[in-house]
């Protein structure tokens, strides 16, 4: 070989040496990538276990260590090691689809604990993950046979229920509209009205009346009018309540459910703070037939009645039962239509017990605020949620020492959305103008107190209600920037209050509460009427358990119990007149 050739040859031979490592890593780096690629598409399909070999593998090329904890905890969910799959889900955050995966967990662990509602909605949520879709079904159809087994049991109320939280699930909504009506058939049978009216409230489009000729009844229209006026004069009278009552009690049947309601009215005493009554007649606005010889009237009324402050015109409709006995009519029931016309329905949702899960009814309008009928046994009420804590304060007339305000012109000075009566007053003799409150008052952070009362429902400037009894110098240690004070503390802390005193006092309530989650429940309990006596301090206390209460207090209750909102008063407040009392505070909302 000549020096000429072997000078051409040399530094290619050199320069192959060199490019021999970078194509040997070109090589391997291609070989990453489509492993990587096809582990990527084994977790795609599922195939977890095969995903996991491969990202472990792939050691720390790219996500693959991720991806490898990822692909374990999805292959441990799947068989149902949900503790171990929770913890690494935790950990990845929002990795991947760690948040999914994670809810998956939370849902197997509810099916374990037979929470089937609470697992299928959770399941309903995330359809692609995992076998979602057919666990819900799975809990699902748990849920229906749980309320088929309840039919068949003569358990309608738990049957209904059940069906209402499957939806539209299979034959569920018709099934709960059928049992509805079963149920409703047969408390008329038992002569329950108020229960079956109760029904009818719950679900207005499901049970449906005929309506009934007024010329088949003896004067239905004469009985109705003295009735009515009979009735007003008994809720108006502050004197002679024994003289009252027997005004009444010509037109009902002796010892029934009506004449009991009366005479519980008695032994409560004094319920009304009202004189003066006139009345001024009524109408008859409609008339259905419930069963072959009862009636469900509805009936207009005008009266006026004398307050402390000065005469109050009103009018009131009346949805009244109405049976037949023997040649003569006798009332069954009474009570408020707070919305006039031919119906009752509020529009609002009824709870009747805890909240499912624990979970607020979604916020359907977007305004933040839940209105909500509160309904048990022996009284009814309206919850109002504010989902916002930073929207509820105190308000009050501007000055203390003179007269108080009515709560539309509270709400009307703070241009609020609405709210209820808080803190109580020096009341003499049942007459008092609202002008002095006792116990703490904080407005914006002013102070005022007059007279020592009970424990304080005080929010601080973080948005977080107390409850506590509260000196002045305690408040502003804790920055407590609005409070009222009546009590008795309901809820401290998460630890409800259970001593004799709360079973006490049937009477109309109102209380103030707080979730964990900071939304303010805001409850009145209507009281010293026909369809709902009232409540203990015990009931309102389970109320405020029910809607997952962490901090509540009984605020001033009796006839300053009244709930304001959107320009109506929507409670049904037991002074005559419907609407409130000269207040010294309240807790408002903002707009």
């Amino acid at each position: 070989m000549t020096d000429r050739l072997k000078n051409r040859i040399l530094p290619i031979l050199l320069l192959g040496v060199l490019l021999l490592p970078a194509l040997s890593g070109c090589g391997a780096s291609g070989t990453a990538a489509r492993d990587y690629e096809a582990a990527l598409q084994m977790l795609e399909r599922g195939e977890y276990a095969e995903a996991s070999e491969a990202f472990a593998a792939l050691g720390s090329y790219q996500d693959s260590g991720r991806l490898l904890m990822y692909s374990r905890a999805a292959a441990a969910a799947r068989e149902g090691d949900v503790e171990k799959a929770g913890r690494a889900f935790a950990a990845l955050g929002d990795f991947q689809e760690s948040a999914g995966m994670l809810s998956y967990c939370d849902a197997r662990r509810l099916e374990r604990e037979e929470s089937w509602l609470e697992a299928a909605e959770t399941f309903l949520q995330i359809p692609d993950i995992l076998d979602s879709a057919q666990r819900a079904d799975a809990a699902r159809d748990r849920i229906y046979d749980a309320a088929s087994e309840a039919e068949t049991a003569g358990d309608p109320e738990r049957a209904v229920s059940l069906y209402a939280s499957l939806g539209d699930y299979r034959d569920a909504a018709e099934r709960r509209t059928e049992t509805l009506r079963q149920y409703f058939q047969q408390r008329l049978e038992r002569r329950d009205y108020e229960g079956a009216l109760l029904l009818m409230d719950m679900e207005p489009d499901a049970i449906t009346l005929e309506h009934a000729d007024p010329s088949g009844l003896p004067d239905v229209e004469a009985f109705l009018d003295s009735f009515v006026s009979a009735y007003l004069y008994f809720s108006a009278n502050t004197g002679d309540a024994v003289s009252a009552y027997y005004g009444a009690a010509q037109y009902l049947e002796p010892g029934g459910t009506l004449d009991q309601r009366f005479r519980q009215f008695l032994m409560i005493g004094s319920f009304s703070h009202n004189s003066g009554f006139r009345y001024y007649g009524g109408e008859l606005l409609d008339l259905f037939r419930l069963d072959e010889d009862s009636c469900l009237a509805y009936f207009r009324a005008k009266a006026s009645v004398l307050q402390p402050r000065g005469g109050v015109e009103i009018t009131r409709t009346f949805r009244i039962t109405l049976r037949l006995s023997g040649e003569t009519l006798v009332a069954e029931s009474i009570e408020d239509c707070l919305y006039g016309g031919a119906v009752n329905p509020t529009g609002r949702p009824v709870v009747s017990g805890p909240l499912p899960g624990g979970k607020l009814p979604a916020d359907e309008d977007g305004d933040g605020i839940l209105m909500l009928d509160v309904w048990k046994k022996g009284f009814r009420g309206t919850m109002m949620v504010v989902l916002d804590p930073s929207r509820v304060f105190v308000g009050f007339p501007g000055f203390y020492g003179g007269n108080g305000m009515l709560l539309d012109a509270l709400a009307t000075r703070y241009d609020a959305l609405g709210g209820i009566n808080a803190g109580g007053f020096i009341d003499e003799d049942g007459g008092g103008s609202g002008g002095l409150p006792e116990g703490l008052t904080i407005v914006e952070g002013e102070t005022y107190l007059w007279a020592a009362s009970g424990a304080s429902a005080a929010f601080d400037e973080d948005n977080v209600l107390h409850v506590r009894y509260y000196t002045p110098e305690e408040a502003a240690a804790d920055r407590i920037r609005d409070c009222a004070s009546f009590g008795p503390a309901l809820i401290s802390e998460g630890v409800a209050e259970y001593g004799p005193y709360m079973e006490s006092g049937i009477n109309p309530r109102t209380a103030i509460g707080q979730r964990a989650d900071g939304a303010v429940l805001m409850l009145c309990i209507d009281g010293r009427q026909l369809h709902s006596i009232g409540a203990s301090y015990g009931d309102i206390r389970d109320v405020m358990l029910d809607f997952g209460a962490v901090n509540a207090c009984s605020m001033d209750g009796g006839s300053s119990t009244v709930m304001y909102f959107n320009g109506e008063y929507v409670n049904s407040p037991s002074s005559a007149s419907g609407t409130s009392r000269y207040l010294p505070n309240a807790f408002l909302v903002r707009k």
